[in-house]
């Protein structure tokens, strides 16, 4: 992706360079441009150094003339897929929300069709003061996006709404915007689920399993970023991401009435996560002793997550499962596929402890043609945009589910 990362003067600018050198480091290209203001903070030379590409607007690096001079603002504005304006300072909501220019950065901001993201970052009072907050409206009325800024202590010591949002969080939300949307997902209701589920024996011991959720969590940016509206459903303990809807769950029950609030609205379901298929008979209010004698532990079956809402579905909507499988994995997605009437299982062969938390991982799609090409090894985040594609594939018609 090609990002205009565009700094103008504002205390939380020493953050741009940390942000800079993330978007580069995950593999995108970046270019910075400072105003005036904004080379008061950071240097050019800080900046590409972190990107390895030239820094625009005020450097005094680069006369006012250049050997090969050209038409700067309309060439930055043609090449970037998308722009972000970090930290956004009122002074700039301002002159782009009545269509100024009066600099490099302002200009290419006018003159751009990418994608624009607004990451404000100023004094409380500021922040909610009635023109900041109507010229925000009118930028979002223009198709812009705005990362709130987070509640906090300021650096003119006060403490409130105005201090920027987490870099990583601006990044997501970079690249959420900045991504090609793919026809059949844009737009669609997801509901996704993710985690373990954890069913309790008592205060301190629980019956769970080896699975982290973060298949299920790239699964959902993924999704999100093909420009589908997410809902996931999340157990564990790994963070949410950024620009989810995400329920908090602990227990199968749980999940499953989670999912049940959604369903009726949903689209398709992406059921990642991995569900514990017994729970304790009974639940101890304290903390059981040690005895002397046996002791037994009675397990009763949770509900099936999957089946349940196979069973509720309306026409036109789909159900993508997995299955972790130790031995005969594509024959036991097989059956899972038609037991439960799904459109695809995508199936891991967890043989040996692979696939729980490692950062590379390989699925295999089961349809209802039969188990179809490996689809990795790839790590996490590159394993969920290739299903995406896949599924995106399948949907359109050109695959195997009409």
């Amino acid at each position: 992706m090609q990002i205009i990362l565009g700094i103008p003067g504002g205390i939380a600018a020493y953050k741009s360079a940390d942000l800079a050198r993330l978007l580069t480091n995950q593999g995108h290209r970046v270019r910075c441009i400072l105003t005036e203001a904004g080379a008061r903070f950071i240097t050019p030379l800080t900046l590409s150094s972190l990107t390895g590409e030239p820094c625009y607007g005020a450097n005094p690096d680069q006369g006012e003339w250049r050997a090969n001079p050209s038409i700067e603002h309309i060439e930055l504005a043609r090449w970037a897929d998308i722009m972000a304006v970090v930290p956004a300072t009122a002074d700039l909501i301002g002159k782009a929300a009545n269509g100024l220019a009066s600099d490099l950065l302002s200009t290419v901001l006018l003159a751009t069709r990418a994608p624009v993201l607004w990451a404000p970052a100023m004094n409380t009072g500021m922040w909610s003061h009635p023109a900041v907050q109507a010229n925000l409206s009118r930028l979002r009325s223009f198709g812009h996006a705005v990362v709130d800024p987070d509640d906090g202590l300021l650096a003119c010591g006060e403490e409130g709404s105005g201090k920027l949002a987490q870099v990583d969080a601006i990044a997501e939300a970079i690249l959420m915007h900045g991504a090609a949307k793919l026809r059949s997902l844009n737009g669609k209701r997801v509901l996704i689920t993710a985690g373990p589920t954890r069913e309790d024996l008592d205060p301190v011991r629980t019956l769970t399993n080896r699975s982290t959720g973060a298949m299920g969590i790239e699964l959902a940016r993924a999704f999100r970023d093909a420009g589908a509206q997410v809902q996931l459903v999340l157990g564990g303990d790994l963070p949410a991401p950024w620009g989810v809807e995400t329920a908090r769950v602990r227990s199968a029950q749980e999940m499953l009435a989670a999912c049940q609030a959604r369903w009726s609205g949903a689209d398709g379901l992406v059921g990642a996560a991995a569900v514990a298929d017994q729970r304790p008979e009974t639940f101890a209010p304290e903390k059981v002793k040690k005895g002397e004698g046996p002791e037994n532990l009675v397990l009763v079956r949770t509900p099936d997550i999957l089946a349940t809402l196979s069973a509720a579905r309306r026409p036109g909507q789909w159900i993508l499962g997995f299955a972790a499988e130790s031995e005969n994995h594509l024959a036991h997605a097989a059956a899972k596929l038609q037991k439960k009437q799904l459109d695809g299982v995508l199936v891991n062969d967890v043989q040996g402890g692979r696939a729980f938390g490692d950062q590379t991982n390989t699925l295999t799609p089961v349809t209802a043609q039969g188990p179809q090409a490996p689809i990795g090894p790839l790590s996490k985040d590159a394993l969920a945009r290739a299903v995406v594609q896949w599924w995106n594939f399948q949907i359109e018609g050109r695959g195997t589910v009409q």
